[in-house]
């Protein structure tokens, strides 16, 4: 401690080494910072999109769905005769992505570029449309109508000029058809 402040003091100039250093540490530092703030509004934005279009899937099947209000559930269930028959769909939630989001198909993948550079990539998009039972055995096993789903997004980074993989995650996403009267 005592050897830096007698270089800090010095006027012989051996202190701007040190100064360059510093700066050059500040520099980086507030790079990486922005970098993963960069990384963060983007995986918000993606996840917030995806999440509302699973939303638009699962209020999609309203008009399918079985109310049985006074006994507390409901799921996607249709008269035909004298039986009912599951009637639940998935939607396309990749043509939902595509007007929300300006994505494109692009080799089995869809891309969002930002310019010519790519600012990330969604694919392996999994659905699982979960139907409550018409009626359940168990009162206190009732579920409503649930879609679970999964999507993988690459965000490739823009520091580290090309020699770091792109940040990868996997987003679960949920949403339930509660009925409202």
């Amino acid at each position: 401690m005592k050897k830096i402040r007698e270089v800090l003091k010095s006027k012989s100039g051996q202190g701007v080494p040190m100064i360059l250093a510093v700066v050059l540490c500040c520099l980086i530092l507030v790079c990486v910072t922005f970098e993963y703030m960069r990384l963060m509004i983007v995986a918000q934005g993606v996840r917030d999109s995806v999440q509302s279009a699973i939303v638009d899937a699962v209020t999609e099947n309203w008009d399918e769905a079985y109310a049985g209000l006074r006994e507390g559930y409901s799921g996607g269930y249709q008269l035909a005769g004298s039986s009912w028959s599951q009637n639940v769909t998935s939607g396309n939630v990749y043509a939902r992505l595509q007007d929300v989001l300006g994505i494109e198909y692009e080799g089995g993948q869809y891309v969002k570029y930002s310019g010519e550079n790519l600012e990330y990539r969604l694919y392996d998009l999994q659905l699982d449309v979960e139907n409550a039972p018409l009626a359940p055995s168990v009162p206190d096993g009732i579920t409503q109508l649930n879609v679970t789903g999964t999507i993988t997004v690459d965000v490739p980074l823009s520091f580290g000029f090309g020699h770091l993989p792109p940040m990868q995650i996997t987003m679960k996403l949920n949403a339930k058809y509660v009925p409202r009267f």
